[in-house]
């Protein structure tokens, strides 16, 4: 073989083996003693499926037959054929066919693409990492947008969640000429309540207040903690001022508002005032006030029973 295409071949960073048409080792580059540890005088004229019996394989051999027989070419992805010499390297193999002075002979060419590999997984690491940490820092949004705009104790609305969907609902039945209702809700005998039995039975009766305020509303509405024991409500996109009644009757109606304690039940009762715009405000303070003095008339009227009242 001439000397100039041998010293080219040891020179380049590719494993080179060429075989003979019984698949006998003719050529064993520098590279090949690199990546198998076995220099060209221990391999030459042996069996390449001896000296690499990682290829021993039926589609091997099918397939050097087929590139010697139909002078076609083959090739083996990494990706795909692993551990063709080392289990340490990352290898491409390429299958080609030479013919010379009417011989045939078959070309191997191994490329290592094990930097390649490191590569990818460095950057599937890298996004890996970058998923966590979006993902915490998504999480960290969660908790700080429930701190901001969430009640800690009940996790409905706070007042500043409320005012921000209130000026965008008002905005829409402004624009819209619509109706918006709002309901204020008021857990009667509440200071007594937290007096007889302590604040943590008071936070349970808040708890489950909100509970029932929330399962009540429509898909739409807004469920707000204003303050102590007075929840709100936005109702948006109310057809008819009567229409109201329906969640109020739900919220009256609900079964589900006593607190057992120690063998006790403490009957949870609600005062509700509602008012509307355009007919009791223009803005959303204005609202709340006339939904504030429904709800007193509500009271009055019932005492310690459910009730609901709009001017």
């Amino acid at each position: 073989m001439d000397k100039i295409l041998l010293n080219a071949l040891n020179c380049i960073s590719e494993g080179t083996i060429i075989l003979n048409d019984k698949c006998q080792i003719l050529y064993w580059n520098n590279y090949m003693e690199y990546l198998t540890g076995m220099k060209l005088e221990n391999v030459l004229q042996s069996n390449i499926y001896d000296i690499l019996p990682t290829m021993n394989k039926k589609y091997f051999r099918d397939l050097v037959k087929n590139v010697v027989n139909h002078e076609c070419k083959m090739f083996f992805s990494a990706a795909m054929h692993k551990d063709l010499i080392s289990s340490n390297k990352k290898l491409n193999l390429k299958i080609s066919k030479m013919k010379s002075e009417n011989n045939d002979y078959v070309i191997l060419e191994f490329i290592d693409v094990t930097n390649q590999f490191l590569h990818i997984e460095q950057l599937r690491k890298y996004v890996h990492d970058l998923y966590l940490l979006n993902k915490e820092l998504k999480e960290k949004e969660k908790i700080i947008e429930e701190l901001a705009y969430y009640d800690k104790l009940t996790k409905v609305a706070n007042r500043t969640l409320f005012y921000k969907y209130a000026e965008k609902f008002l905005y829409n039945a402004k624009r819209n000429n619509s109706l918006l209702g709002l309901m204020f809700i008021d857990v009667n005998k509440f200071k007594s309540i937290n007096d007889t039995y302590g604040h943590e039975i008071g936070d349970k009766v808040l708890i489950k207040v909100a509970s029932i305020l929330t399962e009540a509303t429509r898909k739409n509405d807004v469920v707000a903690r204003y303050g102590g024991d007075e929840f709100l409500i936005l109702l948006p996109n109310v057809k008819m001022i009567d229409n109201y009644k329906v969640i109020a009757s739900r919220i009256t109606n609900n079964k589900n508002k006593i607190i057992n304690i120690d063998e006790k039940q403490i009957k949870i009762s609600l005062s509700i005032g509602v008012s509307f715009f355009p007919k009791d405000g223009d803005n959303i303070d204005k609202l709340i006030v006339e939904a504030d003095k429904a709800m007193y008339i509500a009271k009055k009227r019932a005492g310690e029973d459910n009730c609901f009242c709009s001017l």
